[in-house]
């Protein structure tokens, strides 16, 4: 696992301003900021996934054109 990031980092990661990134950075748990740890490294394991140059990220659903276009199928089947 990557290191955490860090406040200016997760400022940048979450598009905040200065003066937002003050009043809310000192609220967030250890356990919000793991959350968005791992949705950081998910987000760069995905894009090189997309870009095939790494294995598709474990324990993530990811949609792919397939598995849209059978879900669509299977909708236009069902009544409502």
């Amino acid at each position: 696992m990557a290191q955490p990031m860090t406040d200016a980092e997760l400022t940048e990661y979450l598009h905040l301003t200065g003066a937002e990134a003050a009043i809310i950075l000192p609220k967030l748990t250890a356990e919000r900021r793991a959350l968005f740890d791992r949705m950081a490294e998910v987000e760069v394991e995905t894009m090189l996934w997309m870009d095939g140059v790494g294995p598709k990220p474990q324990g993530v659903l990811l949609d792919t054109d397939r598995d849209m276009k059978r879900r669509k199928l299977s909708r236009a089947f069902v009544k409502d």
